[in-house]
């Protein structure tokens, strides 16, 4: 199952293709995407995955992002597809920005007690081996994203688990001034036990109007 909000892609890539000041110069067909990115042992990105799960070196990088070497980091990034010099196919950076990816906690593991401030839900999507979603929360200071495991139920006779997630926002009390967004993904390889074929995932977002929103989700690890 996939559910996707394309539509708030749609500013970022008019912001890009405003930025062109020339109208004989062609901006490249470009896509706005979380990937898997992978750097090499200078720490600079080397190749990514797409959540359909296609593997591309990059080309070349025009942020210049450096990580950790031999590391991987989650991404929302604008790329374009680009043929290499031996044939294949790889990938151009443009632009890029980290995405919050930690695996989710038990309540007993944080130090304080779980927040839950409320949070919107622009979209909510199945990539590969993440949960993604782009959150809207008004601003006012720091804000603090995890994920809080709830419960794991597994059935290994069936070959199923069912997970139960809670979206954790700390967010400082001030004086709101505009809302943003955050851009999320959770890791869902970890629940890929032996023997779990299909993974029910149940998300729960506490919202601005006072509901809890749950989203309902099949993760299938193969």
């Amino acid at each position: 199952m996939k559910r996707c909000c394309y539509w708030w892609l749609l500013p970022l890539l008019v912001c890009l293709l405003a930025g062109c000041g020339d109208d004989d110069y062609h901006y490249p067909s470009v896509r706005l995407e979380f990937l898997t990115a992978f750097s090499g042992a200078d720490g600079y990105l080397r190749s990514v995955v797409t959540d359909e799960g296609e593997t591309l070196p990059v080309v070349e990088d025009k942020t210049k992002t450096n990580i950790e070497s031999n590391a991987s980091v989650r991404v929302i990034s604008n790329y374009a597809s680009e043929v290499t010099p031996d044939g294949t196919a790889g990938a151009v950076l443009y632009a890029l920005s980290g995405v919050l990816s930690v695996a989710p906690q038990t309540a007993d593991k944080f130090e304080e007690d779980v927040k839950t401030e409320p949070a919107d839900v622009l979209g909510i999507w199945m990539g590969l081996d993440y949960l993604n979603m782009v959150l809207t929360v008004k601003e006012n200071g720091e804000h603090k994203f995890h994920f809080v495991e709830d419960e794991i139920t597994v059935d290994t006779t069936a070959g199923c688990s069912e997970v139960y997630l809670t979206l954790y926002h700390d967010a400082k009390e001030e004086v709101v001034s505009y809302t943003r967004r955050a851009y999320v993904s959770v890791p869902l390889r970890q629940y890929a036990a032996e023997g779990i074929r299909k993974v029910m995932v149940h998300f729960s977002v506490h919202t601005y109007s006072g509901d809890i929103k749950a989203y309902d989700f099949v993760y299938n690890p193969d």
